[in-house]
């Protein structure tokens, strides 16, 4: 029983960690594919990545991620998402689920986005989060909200900016446990209409260190995808292919870190 009760205490360390590092809130096989670089990807995941690329959806779409992280049972992470038009912009509906039964943590999100200008874009995301551990470690809830902006200065090239917690705020049961200030840059570059380049960093203000992603991604007759990527600090490589029918998206990933080991990774989308 104490070896669960010590695992239990390293999974809230790891996933207030990971959190801080913006990596605990994503989803997508595409992206994962691509080194988690998705902050400038159009596509129903918006709603976990960048709220604000949502408005470029056109169609209603629900999807479902899982990936197995670094293939522990208790490590698995999984999410569901919907996206669709209204009211002259995009909803968005997220979850997500990361642990065990001793402990896990759930994210519910409702964002909306809105196309300001010609080229630019806002999106804003209310979260809840709740922590749930067994025995006396007690549980955690928390209400925060993200705010994403995305630019196309031209039409190959996209910019994107995302804030989690811009107002620091903490845990209801815990006000001195504050929620991490992280923040996500990052642009893409069409080259053609088969291959598009995506760069992205990531920080949290509370020391973590930076995070950097290029990932790469090749299409081929708007129906075949080849990804890659890498991510640094840590060192993390990944590697993804795609098929879209049009109404159906379906995606495989598998990523390598230099410490933890092997993730795969998959995703299905739907368009209505």
């Amino acid at each position: 029983m104490m070896k669960h009760y010590i695992f239990t205490i390293l999974l809230f360390i790891l996933a207030i960690e990971v959190s801080a590092q913006t990596e605990f809130s994503f989803g997508g096989a595409r992206s994962g594919g691509m080194a988690n670089a998705g902050i400038t990807l159009t596509d129903t995941w918006a709603i976990l990545n960048n709220p604000a690329a949502m408005s470029g959806i056109e169609r209603p779409v629900a999807s479902v991620f899982y990936e197995n992280r670094w293939l522990l049972k208790e490590t698995g992470y999984g999410a569901l998402a919907f996206t669709s038009p209204l009211l002259g912009g995009n909803i968005g509906v997220g979850f997500t689920n990361f642990g065990y039964s001793l402990f896990q943590s759930n994210k519910f999100s409702l964002g909306f986005s809105q196309q300001l200008f010609k080229s630019f874009s806002m999106g804003v995301v209310l979260d809840y989060f709740s922590v749930r551990q067994s025995g006396n470690y007690g549980n955690l809830n928390a209400i925060n909200f993200e705010v994403g902006l995305l630019s196309r200065p031209t039409e190959n090239f996209a910019i994107g900016v995302h804030v989690f917690n811009p107002l620091n705020f903490s845990y209801f049961e815990d006000s001195d446990l504050k929620m991490p200030i992280a923040f996500k840059l990052g642009f893409s570059y069409l080259f053609s209409k088969s291959l598009l380049i995506a760069v992205e960093t990531a920080k949290a203000i509370n020391g973590y260190v930076p995070i950097l992603r290029t990932g790469i991604e090749y299409s081929v007759n708007n129906q075949f995808s080849f990804r890659t990527g890498v991510a640094v600090a840590p060192v993390e490589y990944t590697f993804g292919i795609g098929y879209n029918t049009g109404d159906i998206c379906f995606d495989l990933a598998y990523a390598y870190h230099e410490v933890l080991g092997s993730t795969p990774k998959i995703s299905i989308s739907y368009a209505f």
